[in-house]
């Protein structure tokens, strides 16, 4: 039985958990798959995890059947041709301020005629051993264009860029955006509330998903409340530094 894709549980609004991962380890992404969770997206925006990293957490993902994002940073748009080629499911795009950047992202993750990306005989259609036909025409049913909201030039945009077609996903981008706002790391703030609020919003009114990122357990009965279905639930450097401290302090005890 095939297992259905990220992008259709998304849209059948299926609860998806994902989480970071800024660890460049295949153990790391195997363990982050066997705990259950439903996605996970490298960062390459804020690590120097090399390409010959990122293909090999890339690689077992996939055989661990976890369906695997990367975040890449702004202006790096020959980064999103590679990725898709070997083997992402979709791309995170940092820092989206305005529709015409949208329009760009999704240009870059598709093939004609909603996008440009380039035609080969990638590890999809097994080097061209499959129908390259087929194989594109399942890139444009299954791969993810997510893109973040982090700025006060994208939050006044947040409508224009949530129609955009080939948009499927807004992620929020609280910590960022509270810089913009003059709240750094004030997170919790109620007018970076407002603003990511704002966000969810003009997302769903579009009729597009919307991420939350909660940072407390109460957030996600909240976002719940608000018909939110996918959530990012941290990085795999935090998770793992929170084990540590308390199965040391649990010791200590």
């Amino acid at each position: 039985m095939t297992t259905p894709s990220l992008k259709s549980r998304i849209r059948s609004r299926d609860e998806c958990f994902g989480l970071f991962c800024s660890i460049p380890s295949a153990v790391a992404l195997e363990q982050v798959a066997a705990a259950g969770y439903d996605f996970v997206i490298i960062d390459l925006e804020h690590t120097l995890i090399s390409p010959e990293q990122v293909e090999t957490m890339i690689l077992a993902a996939r055989t661990a059947q976890l369906a695997v994002l990367v975040r890449v940073p702004p202006q790096t748009p020959h980064l999103v041709v590679q990725l898709l080629d070997a083997g992402a499911a979709g791309i995170v795009f940092a820092r989206i301020d305005d529709a015409q950047q949208a329009r760009q992202a999704v240009e870059l993750c598709h093939y004609a005629p909603l996008g440009q990306r380039g035609l080969n005989a990638t590890r999809a259609s097994r080097y061209g051993i499959d129908g390259l036909t087929e194989a594109t025409r399942r890139a444009a049913t299954e791969t993810l264009v997510v893109v973040m909201v982090e700025s006060r030039q994208g939050l006044d945009n947040i409508e224009s860029i949530a129609a955009t077609e080939g948009v499927d996903v807004v992620l929020e981008g609280a910590a960022d955006l509270s810089q913009f706002l003059g709240l750094t790391w004030q997170t919790r703030h109620p007018q970076v509330q407002s603003a990511v609020e704002r966000v969810c919003v003009a997302t769903q009114s579009a009729g597009k998903a919307f991420c939350a990122i909660p940072r407390e357990l109460d957030d996600t009965q909240r976002w719940r409340e608000k018909r939110v279905s996918l959530f990012v639930i941290g990085d795999d450097r935090g998770v793992m530094r929170r084990a540590h401290l308390a199965h040391l302090s649990a010791h200590k005890e």
